[in-house]
């Protein structure tokens, strides 16, 4: 039974919630700024291509918040990313992407029935449809930068400082940030799930580049979402599926192993959101939730 350590981490703790506080506020600052900057292209958006601003935008900043975050976080947290290890694992890679693409395709279907009875898709439409600069720009944030600050923020900064605590403590609570962090109730449950699979992985491998190329090839997967009726995307996705459903399956004994193994009697997860940080940003990501899911419904 893993003893938990015999020093005071509250500080360490609060500053979890504090970092992703950071970020939102970032986000927030970021767009008002941009809005201004876009502006003039906008009042001609007769003559641009409106969507490929607000593309283009979105990745601007992804880009400055993520790289000021990292920053930020290295300093925090004493970690580098020079640290954490890049080791290039095929077989792991694909395994995580078919558990995820599994996990998200059978989530989908539940969102689909649930649809039919009045829940609303809150979700931002991510699909390549658009003009080429709307594409490239879509695409640079969705399958390029998104993966890779996201993994390195909430695997390699935020997992990493958590699992000295508990590993298992650390892969639910990373999940559950990771997930609320989308702020929308269509993204917010599949991306808690798909991080338990990158956190797990992780975990397991040791390499943030398995999760950076798992993360970055279900994003790209769910881009191609708008040619699903092209027979060799359809043959992948329910090949990838069916992979997924039985690695899962093979998995699952040794989670089972995985998560006695973790058992503290340390309450962990009560430390870390008595924490005033940690738990403002559980209420206010939650209520945000709420609320877009209510304004979307009427």
């Amino acid at each position: 039974m893993q003893q938990p350590p015999k020093f005071m981490p509250d500080k360490e703790l609060s500053k979890v919630g504090g970092s992703l506080w950071l970020y939102i506020i970032m986000q927030l600052t970021l767009s008002f700024l941009f809005s201004f900057v876009a502006m003039p292209l906008i009042m001609y958006s007769l003559y641009y291509d409106y969507s490929a601003i607000n593309a283009c935008i979105e990745m601007l900043i992804s880009f400055i918040s993520g790289i000021i975050l990292l920053w930020f976080m290295s300093n925090s947290f004493k970690r580098s990313i020079q640290d954490l290890k890049f080791t290039f694992k095929p077989k792991e890679t694909i395994d995580t992407v078919a558990m995820m693409y599994f996990l998200n395709y059978a989530i989908g279907i539940i969102g689909a029935l649930l649809s039919k009875i009045g829940l609303p898709d809150t979700s931002p439409d991510f699909s390549l449809n658009g003009s080429v600069l709307f594409n490239t720009f879509t695409f640079i944030s969705v399958v390029i930068l998104a993966p890779i600050f996201e993994e390195l923020i909430f695997r390699g900064m935020i997992l990493n400082t958590l699992t000295k605590y508990n590993k298992m403590f650390a892969i639910i609570v990373t999940s559950l940030l990771f997930g609320l962090l989308h702020l929308n109730i269509t993204q917010a449950i599949p991306a808690f799930f798909m991080s338990l699979v990158l956190c797990y992985m992780y975990v397991q491998t040791d390499s943030i580049l398995v999760t950076i190329l798992a993360h970055a090839g279900n994003n790209f997967l769910a881009l191609m979402s708008a040619y699903s009726n092209h027979i060799l995307i359809t043959v992948l996705v329910l090949a990838l599926v069916i992979y997924g459903f039985i690695k899962i399956i093979l998995k699952s004994k040794e989670v089972n192993a995985f998560i006695k193994e973790e058992k503290t009697n340390e309450n962990w997860y009560a430390r870390f959101f008595k924490q005033i940080p940690n738990l403002l940003y559980l209420i206010f990501t939650i209520l945000w939730i709420i609320i877009s899911l209510f304004m979307n419904m009427f």
